[in-house]
């Protein structure tokens, strides 16, 4: 089976879809949810628009502003949110030229430093003419925004995912747009971020009570994935314990773990990422550096059909710009 990757490279993947998840607030899928098939959304009401994330590409991108407006009936958002500054949720921003990007203070630093990098590394995927455009209207804890009738909270979770993962908080609807700090029937991935974080971060959106949330990768789901991803880094760090205690390194830790019902779960070979991830934590505190090219040569070697063989043809620009390189990338104390 070719890997997800290819496939997107190649067009073989399901067309997106949209999933209405309250009055006026919907969530656009791009399935299978794999590297770089991730979720965005939209809130309206009246002639107000709020947009949630974009898509990897230009073209991914359009198509995704064309559903907004033919469903909301509002040809120009007044805001567009940045969950985190990935590319899949980022790179599309210069489609959305004329609006204002809402974001952590953290992710405009990442967005510049991220720069178009991930299109030099992977020629092969249909870019499009992509400029970076980073956050303008930027925030720290918490922001408050309206949306004609609709209320949602900007809420900072970081570091989890990365080190400036926020979530869109709907309480009136009880809708939880997560970013990349919960995907549905799929691996997480920290290693450029925090397990501690991650779980401090899920805590929060636990106690929200979302009624629906709406992944950064997966199908719309309800609250009992995020115990799930609980009991995942739970398993995780005693895993990075056990590591420890005997003496092995990560790989080998990995090869020799059983995953159980994790198996199941959408590319089982990230664990490799979040035992590296955790494993550095308890060795040397949550702001631990995480040599990232070398997990994710661990990770491929684990499983060589992985999207770490397309990254690792230049170790040093696939290097996210704001996780493990602490000296130059802000981090909070997740246990703060």
């Amino acid at each position: 089976m070719a890997s997800s990757w290819s496939s997107f490279y190649r067009g073989y993947v399901e067309e997106p879809s949209l999933v209405e998840v309250g009055d006026g607030v919907y969530a656009y899928l791009h399935h299978d949810g794999s590297w770089g098939l991730n979720n965005s959304g939209f809130v309206y009401s009246g002639t107000e628009l709020a947009v949630i994330d974009t898509a990897l590409t230009e073209d991914r991108t359009r198509q995704f502003r064309e559903a907004v407006t033919r469903r909301s009936g509002i040809e120009k958002p007044q805001v567009l949110i940045n969950t985190h500054h990935h590319s899949d949720h980022t790179f599309g921003n210069s489609v959305f030229d004329d609006t204002c990007i809402v974001a952590h203070r953290l992710c405009r630093d990442a967005v510049v430093k991220q720069g178009l990098k991930p299109t030099d590394q992977d020629p092969i995927v249909p870019w499009g003419s992509l400029k970076v455009r980073p956050p303008q209207l930027l925030f720290d804890e918490k922001l408050e925004l309206h949306v004609g009738d609709h209320r949602a909270e900007l809420i900072f979770v970081g570091p989890a995912h990365t080190n400036n993962d926020i979530v869109v908080w709907l309480p009136e609807e009880r809708v939880l747009f997560a970013g990349d700090v919960l995907f549905h029937d799929a691996t997480p991935i920290t290693h450029g971020g925090s397990t501690t974080g991650s779980v401090r971060a899920l805590n929060i959106m636990k106690a929200l009570e979302p009624r629906a949330i709406v992944p950064g990768h997966g199908t719309v789901c309800g609250p009992e994935v995020i115990d799930q991803w609980l009991s995942y880094f739970s398993f995780i760090t005693d895993a990075a314990a056990k590591t420890l205690d005997a003496g092995l390194s990560v790989l080998e830790a990995a090869r020799e773990q059983e995953l159980g019902e994790y198996a199941e779960w959408q590319h089982p070979e990230r664990f490799v990422l979040n035992l590296h991830r955790a494993y550095e934590e308890l060795k040397n505190g949550p702001a631990a550096f995480v040599d990232e090219a070398a997990a994710f040569d661990d990770m491929l070697r684990l499983n060589p059909a992985s999207y770490g063989h397309r990254i690792i043809k230049d170790r040093e620009a696939y290097i996210d710009p704001c996780s493990s390189e602490r000296g130059d990338a802000p981090f909070r104390d997740p246990e703060a």
